[in-house]
């Protein structure tokens, strides 16, 4: 199959679509919604090839799209969703075939290594952040992980047992930057894995709602190391 190098944009419209007449559906309509109660991924099951004059992707199917959140209600709602658009037409031709519910992950220690399902995106003072400067990385995390951790406590009653703690980045690096279409444009990002130290508690929060900013755009999901 051949979809467009942005194809980003048109699962967003599916998560619109899934949330359909929900308390959720709401955000959608704002000027400012603030920040994401999910994090989402699009993967595919192999990339052969990717044409970026013609701004295209070849892959073979099937297309996975992953959704994460911390949120009984949220969840819920994309569950509901999904089950109701199943064997129908979603975005780009394509028909939603299988709906999974994934095992629950308790993080439990003050460590884990991450794999970033694609791509996530950090934004420093002046410019995206390539990964390059580990302190710079580290406080591009830490600056978006307080400023949405309040925002959801505020905004949808995020009920966690303990405030969220800083973050430290621990090496050797096994992330390197990447660079992603999206609407038209390109984005600076990180693939890869990467290994973070802080409470369980924060780890846990960056696990349900995702890493780095635009997580309700399709970047920043993350997935337990092996």
């Amino acid at each position: 199959m051949v979809l467009p190098l942005d194809f980003r944009r048109h699962f967003i419209s599916l998560i619109k679509t899934l949330a359909g007449t929900s308390a959720l559906a709401a955000r959608f309509t704002l000027e400012k919604p603030g920040y994401s109660p999910y994090v989402f991924s699009v993967e595919f099951n192999k990339i052969i090839d990717i044409d970026t004059r013609q701004r295209e992707i070849t892959a073979r199917p099937p297309i996975l799209v992953t959704i994460s959140t911390g949120l009984f209600d949220v969840m819920t709602t994309f569950s509901n969703g999904a089950i109701a658009m199943k064997g129908r037409e979603t975005v780009l031709g394509l028909y939603l075939k299988d709906i999974y519910l994934l095992p629950l992950k308790q993080i439990q220690t003050g460590e884990q290594e991450f794999r970033i399902a694609g791509h996530a995106v950090f934004r420093g003072v002046r410019h995206y952040v390539d990964g390059s400067d580990v302190r710079e990385l580290e406080e591009a995390i830490n600056t978006h992980l307080y400023k949405r951790y309040s925002f959801l406590i505020q905004q949808y009653h995020l009920d966690y047992h303990s405030r969220v703690s800083p973050v430290k980045v621990l090496g050797p690096p096994s992330y390197h930057k990447g660079v992603c279409f999206h609407y038209g444009g390109q984005l600076t990002t990180l693939q890869g894995r990467i290994h973070l130290k802080s409470t369980p508690e924060t780890l846990q929060f960056l696990y349900d709602f995702g890493l780095g900013i635009r997580t309700g755009q399709g970047f920043g999901l993350l997935e337990v190391g092996d």
